[in-house]
């Protein structure tokens, strides 16, 4: 098994990484997290890996933490849920709030992750409650306006960066702000 790779940085996309090992490049598919981890980079870089090897050929994912890795090595112990769905999953939701969700069973918390649908969901509460349980009772220092949180999903960012980007507007907001203007400010933290 290959535990991590340590090179130049080739190529870097949303979902992609080809990192230079010595004059090999390996691509890797990468989480949202590990994307971002990289940009910050220079010189050699370090990711964390899992190889997977099926019918299909071998493919090799990349991961910003040893924290991110073991919670997606998690994800993919659950029936029906493979190696793409779990990049999918850290990509669009921060692993505190994934175990948060998945330690107190918010079935629609996690639903809101594009590709994960109620039965997937109920499968991982049920499969990895336990494992994270430590997590239902840590508070969790912002939960967004479920309205505002949705009005951004609906233009297409992801959970997290859209969650993210409305702590930081609520955080600058004055009190008598409205709600158009903390959009407004989390579109311009988002970059549109």
């Amino acid at each position: 098994m290959i535990d991590f790779l340590e090179g130049t940085i080739e190529e870097l996309t949303e979902k992609y990484l080809l990192l230079n090992v010595n004059g090999t490049g390996y691509g890797l598919t990468i989480t949202a997290a590990a994307t971002d981890h990289l940009r910050k980079q220079s010189g050699i870089a370090r990711v964390y890996t899992y190889m997977s090897v099926s019918e299909n050929g071998v493919a090799l994912y990349g991961f910003s933490s040893r924290e991110e890795k073991e919670i997606f090595l998690a994800l993919i112990s659950v029936e029906g849920i493979g190696p793409k769905a779990g990049t999918n999953i850290l990509s669009n939701i921060n692993p505190d709030a994934l175990r948060k969700a998945i330690a107190s069973g918010d079935e629609a918390g996690l639903t809101r992750v594009p590709g994960l649908g109620p039965k997937k969901a109920q499968r991982m509460i049920v499969e990895l409650k336990d494992k994270f349980k430590i997590y239902a009772s840590a508070q969790d220092e912002f939960t967004p306006d479920e309205e505002y949180l949705q009005a951004l999903l609906a233009l297409g960012f992801n959970y997290q960066k859209a969650r993210e980007a409305l702590r930081q507007a609520m955080i600058s907001a004055k009190d008598n702000t409205g709600k158009e203007d903390i959009l407004k400010e989390a579109l311009k933290r988002l970059g549109k």
